[in-house]
């Protein structure tokens, strides 16, 4: 047995039951002649789910893309895919906050920007949806004094 395929098991025994669940339904699902792109949807959809859970973190979810997509190489493709989603829920935070009309700083956009914490970034934007001010994004994070936090 080579490294990569004992790392591979090594990573399947860490992987939880759920993620295992939707592998079995993709393949079952593929198995069943459901269209490629309506299975891919669907996977996808089921490893979002699971990280906005906690289930998984963003890297391995990116990891699993990586590898599906046929990134070359993966690991390039999955910090791609990592970065890029963080921004877009940066993004998607300010947005809720900018259509709403609640007014927001630089401190705050350039804050959201620089957030390697996808978790962090769900929570923004969950609290961008009801925030009245821009400190009810932020409120009760570690580590933030105030609105555009440090």
């Amino acid at each position: 047995m080579d490294d990569r395929q004992e790392s591979q098991q090594e990573g399947e025994q860490d992987a939880s039951p759920e993620l295992f669940d939707l592998y079995r339904f993709t393949t079952t699902c593929l198995a069943l002649g459901i269209p490629v792109p309506k299975v891919a949807g669907d996977f996808w959809f089921g490893l979002e789910r699971l990280r906005q859970r906690g289930v998984l973190p963003l890297e391995e979810v990116a990891r699993i893309r990586a590898v599906t997509a046929g990134g070359d190489p993966p690991e390039q493709w999955a910090a791609g895919f990592a970065a890029g989603y963080r921004s877009a829920w940066a993004a998607a935070a300010l947005r809720v906050l900018d259509t709403r009309g609640v007014g927001f700083s630089k401190d705050l956009h350039r804050g959201l920007n620089l957030c390697v914490d996808p978790d962090a970034l769900t929570r923004f934007l969950d609290r961008a949806v009801t925030a009245t001010h821009e400190a009810d994004v932020v409120a009760g994070e570690p580590g933030r004094r105030s609105a555009g936090g440090s």
